[in-house]
């Protein structure tokens, strides 16, 4: 009678315990919030050392152009990224809802409406 499961499984980028399939990968948590993050920000890493880094869970923090590629050769598909699979946040602000005739008159404003403008 085997079940699915024989035991903790390791994350195939840096060997920490996996909590299961994230971008079509065994991966932990770690490796998989790095993966959304690198891609997303569409930014060119590089190795500083020629992409010889070893990337294990001590390690993996100190070359992201290493850990990025050894994402991708295990199988992480950048595609999966998008807001199909992972939606987008609500808005911080809900969009206000018409006001009652009675707040808008003699001049009212709604608040917090002019506070948006003063960012840089």
């Amino acid at each position: 009678m085997a079940s699915g499961e024989d035991g903790p499984r390791s994350c195939v980028v840096c060997g920490d315990r996996a909590t299961g399939y994230h971008f079509h990968a065994l991966t932990c948590e770690g490796c998989k919030g790095f993966f959304r993050r690198t891609v997303n920000k569409s930014i060119g890493l590089t190795c500083p050392f020629a992409g010889s880094c070893k990337v294990n869970k001590a390690q993996r923090r100190h070359c992201p152009a290493c850990r990025l590629q050894k994402c991708l050769d295990a199988g992480m598909k950048k595609e999966t990224s998008c807001s199909s699979v992972h939606p987008s946040p609500a808005p911080a602000h809900p969009s206000p809802r018409t006001a009652p005739a009675h707040a808008l008159r003699g001049g009212q404003h709604l608040h917090g409406t002019a506070s948006h403008q003063v960012h840089q």
